[in-house]
């Protein structure tokens, strides 16, 4: 196969420093949980497990943390308190075949153990859903994920992905995970996350 162009920018995995990045291994009861299937030269595969979220859509950033804030503060039908977890992971939605986004959402873990959620006490802008059990390749980079370095990771993870003979599951959607203070926007550990259909599916 033909060698892969990689970014200007620095690809590394998440370090594991607790200093860094506080929801660092699947043993913390904050993080989605996780297992490792493979690891690439370039990206990990992951086998997610099932977990409760809490989602907002959202097209200003601020709004879209205070709906899922809002929630994990108390503003469910049983007024009932989570932790705020990390990471806080962006789903995008884009029109077929481009790069145009076309919709988004937002959404934290609601942490192990969470078996029954209760419902949002708004639920137009703010809900609770299922998420895990998907297979998704992941790549880290460190740095500001302007749509631009976003962009350039997707293309990147995705010529990797089909070079190593796989399959994009969600050909027109990704994920973007960043760490750090939510409401800050300073440099900091992203991972960019495509899910993959299993070998042979």
């Amino acid at each position: 196969a033909a060698p892969i162009a990689r970014p200007r920018a620095p690809v590394r995995f998440r370090r594991r420093a607790p200093a860094v990045i506080r929801a660092a291994t699947t043993a913390d009861a904050d993080s989605p949980p996780y297992q490792v299937a493979a690891r690439k030269d370039l990206y990990e595969l992951r086998i997610y497990g099932g977990h409760y979220v809490c989602r907002a859509p959202y097209n200003n950033r601020e709004k879209g943390l205070a709906a899922l804030m809002s929630y994990i503060e108390g503003g469910n039908e049983e007024s009932k308190t989570f932790p705020a977890t990390q990471p806080l992971i962006m789903r995008y939605e884009c029109a077929p075949g481009t790069e145009d986004v076309v919709g988004k959402t937002m959404e934290l873990s609601l942490g192990a153990g969470v078996a029954d959620p209760p419902a949002s006490a708004e639920p137009e802008a703010v809900g609770v859903a299922a998420a895990g059990g998907d297979l998704v390749a992941v790549v880290g980079f460190e740095g500001v994920a302007t749509p631009e370095l976003a962009g350039e990771y997707r293309r990147l993870l995705t010529a990797a992905i089909r070079s190593d003979g796989l399959e994009l599951a969600e050909p027109d959607g990704f994920r973007l995970a960043t760490y750090g203070q939510l409401y800050s926007l300073k440099p900091r550990l992203n991972e960019l996350m495509l899910k993959v259909k299993p070998p042979g599916a």
